[in-house]
């Protein structure tokens, strides 16, 4: 795996520094099992017994269990989103070389240095975090029957790490439902192309020119015979699909590019912005006598900003590759206009994943989501200009999306969600 990743030293500092910090959290935990069980070495392995082993996993729970800090200062939470997703964005540019950061933002070299620096903040941010939010919890009163030791969720499960298997896919399909529109100008392209292949091979074949005079007005045949359907989805989908795939197989630039756009940066945003973010804020409050705490909308809008602002520095990106002749006061604004752009729909979309996770509290959903986002894109609204191919299905096309759209905002209140939040009712257990 490090030598097909390319062998960088950064990956096998990374992984290193994991496994350290998992072999030093269990060897500095106040009650493992050996000292909860008081175990003498000297005692032979048999003499334990079936009681022994059975107390053993009894009390094992305890090593995970988190009781979670409730009644955060909003200031103190504000601070630690602040510092979290500053750490992200600084340690792209502190922690890569110079000569790597010169480099363009698609180049190999580059790619493979910021994955592996965001993979170590994400481990970073995971690892501290029932470090900062998590109550110690006394061994010897959880053995002794002092608190219930079924009662607090464990740390893991604040941060979305869970096996929701059918809840993730009922995540995809709501994503799905909002790209209808999209999916249909994809399949009105097949449709669109197959009515002309038919059109030419009956002009063809009653020995007409396959141009038509500038007068006449061309007709396509509204039903397209079944082979010219899939000598159309052959041409536009499936060999273009195969290419793709030689692409990701042959081409080691285009490889690393949707590793980071499909699997990468989604898991990694998802961890920072997402698990590390919205439990604090829930369990935030103000610091009146009588604090309200936020509700899960004013979580799920919260979040999104440190999000959002995390990708404004993708204007010095695009500032920094541009030529000096060419860094005019007119290209400068075209940027800015394109970063406050992208500012707002990547703060739209962090507050729809905000919602699901707080929602569901599954974090593999969420990243599904991001996925699916990254690679369908922004809709494309090409299909309204007069040259376009699909320009005579305009008013289905919009349809479609205005469809869309509405069932997707209707899919909230639906099944494919649970009734209740899952995540905030984890901070009501063990009270």
């Amino acid at each position: 795996l490090i030598s097909w990743m390319g062998g960088s030293r950064l990956w096998f500092v990374v992984g290193r520094s994991f496994f350290d910090f998992c072999f030093w959290t269990q060897r500095q935990h106040p009650a493992n099992i050996s000292t909860s069980l008081n175990l003498n070495r000297t005692q032979p392995r048999s003499a334990l017994g079936k009681p022994l082993l059975k107390q053993a996993m009894l009390s094992r729970p305890h090593l995970h269990q988190c009781h979670h800090l409730r009644n955060i200062p909003h200031r103190i939470t504000l601070l630690y989103c602040l510092a979290l997703s500053s750490f992200f964005v600084v340690s792209l540019y502190a922690f890569v070389p110079p000569s790597v950061r010169r480099l363009p933002r698609d180049h190999v070299r580059h790619i493979k240095w910021r994955a592996g620096v965001i993979l170590g903040v994400m481990i970073t941010g995971v690892g501290v975090y029932p470090w900062l939010f998590c109550q110690q919890m006394d061994a010897n009163v959880i053995g002794s029957g002092g608190v219930a030791s079924l009662e607090f969720p464990p740390w893991y499960t604040y941060l979305g790490f869970s096996w929701q298997p059918l809840q993730d896919i009922q995540i995809a399909l709501h994503v799905l439902i909002l790209y209808l529109g999209a999916f249909t100008c994809s399949w009105l392209k097949i449709y669109h192309y197959a009515r002309i292949l038919h059109w030419g091979q009956e002009r063809a074949m009653n020995g007409k020119s396959l141009r038509p005079s500038p007068n006449s007005k061309t007709r396509l045949p509204i039903a397209p015979k079944p082979r010219y359907i899939f000598q159309s989805l052959d041409c536009t989908w499936i060999q273009p699909t195969i290419q793709s795939f030689k692409s990701f197989h042959n081409d080691q630039d285009h490889r690393w590019m949707l590793l980071r756009n499909l699997g990468i940066a989604p898991l990694a945003e998802e961890v920072i912005f997402r698990a590390c973010l919205l439990p604090p804020l829930l369990a935030s409050r103000t610091a009146s006598i009588n604090g309200s705490s936020l509700s899960p909308t004013q979580a799920s809008w919260i979040a999104p900003l440190f999000f959002g602002v995390a990708h404004l520095h993708h204007f010095y990106e695009k500032y920094r590759q541009l030529p000096s002749s060419r860094r005019s006061k007119k290209i400068v604004c075209q940027l800015l206009l394109l970063v406050v752009v992208q500012w707002t729909y990547t703060t739209l979309f962090g507050a729809y994943v905000s919602h699901v996770f707080v929602r569901t509290g599954s974090l593999s959903g969420v990243t599904l989501a991001h996925v699916i986002c990254n690679y369908m894109g922004l809709p494309d609204i090409s299909f309204a200009h007069p040259t376009s191919n699909l320009y005579s299905y305009r008013r289905f096309i919009t349809t479609v999306y205005v469809f869309g759209i509405g069932l997707f905002a209707w899919g909230f209140n639906s099944a494919l969600f649970p009734r209740e939040s899952v995540l905030p009712l984890l901070f009501l257990r063990g009270v």
